[in-house]
């Protein structure tokens, strides 16, 4: 299943926005062209070097958005020459808004504005989009009003319908985000999900494996000229304890040359659906299990009525086998773009012609990804109408004792995002939830998630078995309670600036991110004004870590200490950021191996992701990472083991997405103490990794 095929109306891309608003005129490249005139300040150090790698960054951005994160490096590259060009900026902007950060979105597309503000006449609803994509609703408002305001005629009618959607997403995700759902969102981690787009989880019978699609390269791969990202295959990933991971490529029938996706599974486990995207247009098939010989049959076109031309993109059977849902954009039969649609089967063994669930269920948007759990009594799905707060939101829709479906219900923030969320199931127990969307924290662009609902606050107790996570309780749906609304405002507002170190007085543009110290994740992520000033909305007085990164400075760590702020105060914190400089060292804490190892422990994979934002936003940067001993054995083993253990961390970033260029590493064993050797403190200082700036 092309997910970016299906995807193309709902895509937050300038691209999709002007096919929509305009009927097809798509946002092309040549509006921001970055002229070479322009772009010389007037010194020849450096303009041959960056003029390449803006022509270099042209060829990438010009093939499309599969690209984008290789055309922005090297724009990031020839910026260093000259960060006042406006047209580089936006690109670099619009690189980052199409990829991973949006905050540095803001920052880039915000300072080609400063710089020029006719740099686009998309600027205004470029920096829309990428506030209301974290959670900035007003200042999402106020550019996409003065992005309307600036339209007339022929150009204000084409846009009107998409700009009137937009802010009523805003609207929609202000609420949702007022009132949060108490859950845990759990990423899959590595050994699910790579840095490229992993989607559309399916379980087999009794949770023992999950299905999955992604878009990751393998031997001979090919890119999709849609979107310029690899094609789909299929791939499956084996239980282990309490985990998925092993992910493993599916062979034939399964995955051929084409886009091959995962759609669902029956509930006996024997029949496998499959998207073939070369067939008719894109048509779900079937595979079926021998149980004989224990082998797979080749895919199947389903019967000629639940098929067409337009292509169908999803589909599940319900717990009994006797309802087929899916969803097809057959013009013929939809509202516009995609409909969920349900065939029965007869007393024959045979499916009845496809019925429109109807305008209940269908907006007049998209809709993707149905799923019926094992109650057999809610709907799950995807779709950019009804309240959705931005792209596509879950929905869920509960089966009334006359059969009809209920009004569907937004599942709440942070279930849903601004971004893309699609493709909920739940495991067999309807305990937990699991589906595919875009968030910060994320491996790759999008991502499989677990979702675990908590239930109310209530009483200690004691009990055998686990209450932290709610069991189904009194809704015959199976659906787990939510919170109620809380009562007082125990919220602290902090206020302050972020500066350069030298002088104090230098404002720095940077990204500040509030970690709850207790969950691990971040409560609050705000980006700076221009005059370097921030606020956030604490939701109550507790310790809380701060991690800063801006580009050109040190990413800064520090703790901020509220407990016994009362709610009606306001803080005020100002902090300090170290710029770069060649030569700089920094030692990298909470690195932990396995003892005598260089096997990377998990707990160390929060500081390393730190590194990884580091190197994000300062991609022209190298680094030497280096391993370092006490002077306790053998030199020769130190010597190998502070080698091996630069590695490790050094092949963990590149892993995450860190190009190679960028890295060395080197052991230096205990000839490069920080501390004396005499003291166990000392030896336990000098037992480190650390990274030194090579170039910037």
């Amino acid at each position: 299943m092309q997910l970016n095929l299906f995807m193309m109306i709902k895509r937050f891309t300038a691209i999709v926005i002007l096919i929509l608003a305009a009927g097809g005129s798509a946002w092309t490249q040549e509006d921001v062209r970055i002229r070479k005139k322009e772009f010389r300040t007037g010194s020849e150090t450096g303009f041959n070097e960056a003029w390449k790698s803006i022509r270099e960054g042209n060829k990438y951005f010009e093939e499309g958005r599969g690209t984008y994160d290789l055309a922005r490096d090297h724009y990031l590259f020839a910026q260093q020459y000259n960060p006042g060009n406006p047209e580089l900026n936006y690109r670099i902007g619009a690189c980052y808004l199409f990829t991973d950060n949006k905050y540095e979105a803001i920052n880039f597309l915000y300072r080609a504005y400063e710089i020029k503000p006719g740099v686009s006449p998309d600027i205004h609803l470029l920096l829309g989009q990428a506030f209301q994509l974290v959670l900035e609703f007003d200042n999402a408002i106020e550019h996409y009003n003065a992005h309307r305001e600036g339209l007339e005629g022929e150009d204000l009618l084409a846009y009107s319908e998409v700009l009137t959607k937009r802010l009523t997403e805003c609207q929609h995700g202000r609420t949702l985000s007022q009132d949060p759902l108490r859950v845990i969102i759990q990423n899959l981690g590595d050994s699910v999900n790579s840095r490229f787009d992993d989607y559309n989880p399916v379980f087999a019978a009794g949770d023992t494996a999950l299905f999955f699609t992604s878009r990751r390269p393998v031997e001979k791969s090919r890119r999709n000229p849609v979107d310029n990202k690899y094609n789909e295959d299929i791939y499956r990933a084996s239980l282990d304890g309490n985990h998925y991971g092993g992910a493993v490529r599916l062979d034939k029938p399964f995955n051929t040359s084409h886009n091959d996706a995962i759609v669902g599974i029956s509930p006996e486990g024997n029949r496998l659906y499959i998207y073939r995207g070369h067939v008719d247009g894109g048509d779900i098939q079937v595979s079926m299990l021998k149980t004989g010989k224990l082998k797979w049959t080749s895919p199947k076109s389903l019967p000629g009525r639940l098929t067409s031309k337009e292509g169908e993109t999803s589909a599940c059977i319900s717990p009994d086998g006797t309802e087929l849902y899916f969803v097809s954009a057959n013009p013929k039969l939809t509202r516009g773009g995609k409909d969920i649609f349900v065939s029965r089967l007869d007393e024959k063994g045979r499916w009845s012609e496809p019925r429109n669930l109807g305008t209940l269920i269908n907006s007049a948007y998209d809709e993707e990804g149905v799923f019926i759990p094992p109650d057999g009594k809610t709907l799950y799905f995807a779709s950019m109408g009804h309240t959705s707060m931005g792209g596509f939101d879950i929905f869920r829709s509960i089966r009334q004792e006359n059969g009809a479906w209920s009004t569907p219900e937004n599942l709440g923030y942070p279930v849903n995002t601004p971004d893309d969320e699609v493709f909920y199931v739940t495991d067999q127990s309807g305990v937990y939830g699991y589906y595919s969307a875009i968030r910060e924290e994320g491996i790759g662009a999008r991502d499989i998630y677990k979702v675990i609902y908590l239930g109310e606050e209530k009483e200690l107790v004691t009990v055998t078995r686990d209450l932290l996570v709610a069991g189904p309780g009194e809704q015959k749906t199976g659906f787990l309670t939510l919170p109620a609304r809380p009562v007082l405002d125990t919220s602290i507002m902090v206020r302050g600036h972020v500066l350069d170190s030298v002088g104090g007085f230098t404002p720095v543009m940077a990204r500040l991110a509030f970690i709850d110290t207790e969950r691990g994740s971040a409560q609050s992520t705000v980006i700076t004004d221009p005059d370097g000033s921030y606020t956030a909305r604490l939701q109550e007085a507790k310790v809380y870590g701060v991690e800063i990164n801006a580009t050109g400075y040190l990413y800064f760590l520090d703790i901020l200490d509220l407990p016994g702020i009362a709610g009606d105060q306001e803080v005020i914190q100002d902090f300090f950021l170290q710029k770069i400089e060649v030569g700089t060292k920094v030692v990298l804490e909470n690195i932990y191996f396995e003892t005598g190892k260089a096997i990377l422990r998990s707990e160390s994979y929060d500081a390393l992701d730190q590194v990884y934002r580091f190197l994000e936003n300062n991609p022209g940067m190298k680094l030497e990472i280096s391993g370092h001993t006490d002077n306790t054995g053998s030199l020769r083993i130190n010597q190998k083991l502070s080698r091996v253990r630069a590695r490790a961390v050094v092949d963990y970033l590149t892993g995450r997405g860190i190009i190679q260029e960028m890295l060395v590493f080197e052991g230096y064993a205990d000839s490069q103490p920080v501390a004396p050797n005499t003291t166990a403190e000392g030896r336990e200082r000098n037992r480190r990794v650390e990274f030194k700036v090579l170039s910037k």
